[in-house]
């Protein structure tokens, strides 16, 4: 490293005392050195969720949770008691979450997911794939929608965020046809 300049104009503080000069900053230095501390925290932060997404408890009442970030995509999280049909009917309702996250991306998703009748839109994709196997098992279809319009009503909507005409007439639309062909 070669010995610091020596600032002829500068009165030094002490015989024989050295004062480094700095080049002032350039634009594209400035640019390229914000554009670095914004990747390294972007970096972070879609590290840092992920882990924290696992680590943190499971609500009691769900069975499975499924996030989706930007540049990763969908990440699941399944309760651990699930077994069975239970858990075979989950897999099928966080995969269509999962396609959701895929097909729209992660805004898409977080928008819908932040209000009643996005959420609405996502959930009754998601449990009409589940009452689709279910029908293909031999379940009474009719049975089948009124279920799902229950289970959106009591277990996503309680609390009359989405009217109850709201939540059937979602269902009819999404799951009518597939569910009585």
């Amino acid at each position: 490293m070669p010995p610091p300049e020596r600032d002829e104009r500068a009165t030094p503080a002490a015989p024989g005392s050295w004062r480094l000069r700095f080049r002032r900053p350039t634009l594209s230095g400035v640019v390229s050195a914000g554009f670095t501390v914004v990747m390294l925290a972007v970096a972070s932060v879609l590290l840092v969720i992920p882990a924290v997404f696992r680590v943190l408890p499971m609500p009691p009442e769900a069975d499975a949770l499924t996030l989706c970030l930007p540049g990763i995509g969908p990440l699941h999280r399944f309760a651990d008691d699930l077994s069975g049909m239970q858990e075979e009917l989950t897999y099928v309702h966080e995969s269509v979450h999962a396609r959701q996250c895929r097909s729209f991306g992660a805004t898409w998703f977080a928008r819908m997911a932040a209000t009643p009748q996005g959420r609405l839109q996502m959930e009754v994709q998601a449990l009409c794939a589940e009452a689709d196997v279910l029908r293909q098992r031999g379940a009474d279809p009719v049975r089948l929608v009124d279920d799902t319009v229950e289970t959106l009503a009591l277990g996503y909507f309680l609390g009359g965020k989405v009217p109850r005409t709201e939540i059937a007439e979602a269902v009819d639309v999404t799951c009518g046809q597939r569910l009585t062909e």
